[in-house]
């Protein structure tokens, strides 16, 4: 259990990694926590914004509400570690009061980044919000955990333009985020969203926090949410092998949330799928995932850089495992189809295609793709077909229709 006096006692536990859940005050609790032993908070505090949040107020006054943000502040700087981190999630109208007191308390800002959504609230009067500040503070700028390169994320130079500059790096294809957060899984979460939970307000996405925690910790360091809604920090944290803490002032979304952290996350990325996207994105020269899947060249390549990510799969579940991350979105934009031969080549290709795959389903034609063995006899039947036909623009049409 997360190392407490005997006298605080958490409502929920759960062991390997250990995940205490505490309901209450968060300030009563956190006075109560030894000082010094946080690796990293992460808060998303009420907003004042007359949100039902299960018992606790939102709608107070407004020097009220500030003097309650620069007590919880200054408790969670009291049990964060000399090399840790705090990040706090919080609207336009509080943003510079928590940066200006962060700063006074002697913390370094480390960056300001923006949480950026397309699905705001409706509003005529003004421009609708499309953002939450993401502040992100250290005790210690000079000595602070950083895991740059856990948190990778396609280049645009890479896949957008194609730059082969980018091969060349340090990661190929790859760089750290920008400070403007947004993409598929990063908006709000709605109710159609697999992530939503019922009867939670203003939930963030898991890959919001995945990044944070990635950064800025280490596997079994101690993760602290002062605010834990509906549980996605330590749901995400869990997942990622770190302790964690989750302190929630209502019973009733503390029992919703540990019920989710027990049925682990939605969307996290595996580490075998984080391995597999850097060796495509280090190797795939500005093109999408079937273009690489079916070029000899490129998807060699791609299963090289698999090796020496030691990725411990075959071939054909390399090239299965990058097809379904496509599909699902987790690889985000891959790159630009490649123009294959002339309009009259491609028709022939598909005439082809229709007579060699007939019955055949999607499916199965790319899981012929993905195994070289199946793949080399497609290959013979399309020569037999027309031996003078380039087999790569028959493979992509097929992977197309």
């Amino acid at each position: 259990m997360a190392s407490a006096p005997r006298e605080l006692k958490p409502k929920y536990h759960l062991s390997h990694p250990d995940t205490d859940v505490y309901v209450g005050d968060n300030r009563q609790v956190l006075k109560q926590l030894p000082q010094g032993s946080v690796d990293m908070i992460f808060a998303d505090p009420p907003f004042n914004w007359d949100v039902n949040y299960d018992k606790w107020d939102d709608d107070l006054p407004r020097e009220d509400y500030l003097g309650f943000t620069r007590q919880w502040l200054d408790a969670c700087i009291g049990v964060l570690a000399e090399h840790g981190s705090i990040w706090v999630n919080i609207p336009d109208d509080t943003a510079a009061e928590v940066v200006t007191h962060l700063k006074a308390q002697g913390l370094a800002m480390i960056n300001w980044c923006i949480w950026h959504f397309r699905f705001g609230q409706c509003r005529n009067g003004n421009f609708i919000v499309s953002k939450v500040h993401v502040l992100y503070f250290a005790k210690n700028a000079e000595n602070r955990i950083w895991n740059g390169n856990d948190i990778l994320e396609p280049s645009d130079r890479a896949t957008t333009y194609g730059d082969h500059r980018t091969r060349s790096t340090q990661s190929p294809g790859m760089r750290v985020p920008l400070d403007v957060w947004y993409g598929q899984y990063w908006g709000r979460i709605q109710g159609n969203n697999a992530e939503r939970r019922a009867q939670h307000q203003n939930q963030i996405p898991e890959v919001y926090l995945e990044r944070v925690i990635r950064a800025c910790s280490n596997e079994g360091d101690l993760v602290l949410d002062p605010f834990l809604g509906s549980g996605t920090t330590c749901t995400v944290a869990r997942s990622l092998g770190r302790r964690s803490i989750g302190i929630e002032y209502g019973a009733g979304h503390a029992r919703s949330a540990f019920a989710r952290i027990k049925e682990g996350p939605v969307r996290i990325e595996t580490a075998t799928e984080r391995k597999i996207r850097q060796a495509f994105f280090g190797t795939h020269r500005g093109l999408m995932v079937n273009e690489v899947i079916c070029d000899d060249e490129l998807c060699g390549d791609f299963l090289q850089a698999c090796k020496e990510q030691s990725v411990k799969l075959s071939e054909r579940e390399c090239c299965r495992t990058l097809l379904q991350m496509d599909k699902s979105g987790k690889l985000g934009p891959s790159g630009k189809k490649r123009k294959l031969g002339t309009i009259r080549q491609y028709e022939q290709a598909k005439q082809i295609v229709r007579k060699v795959a007939a019955g055949r389903k999607k499916a199965g034609i790319e899981q012929i793709m993905c195994d070289p063995k199946r793949r080399k006899e497609f290959d013979k039947k399309i020569r037999a077909a027309d031996s003078e036909i380039a087999v790569h623009i028959v493979r992509r049409a097929a992977m197309g229709l």
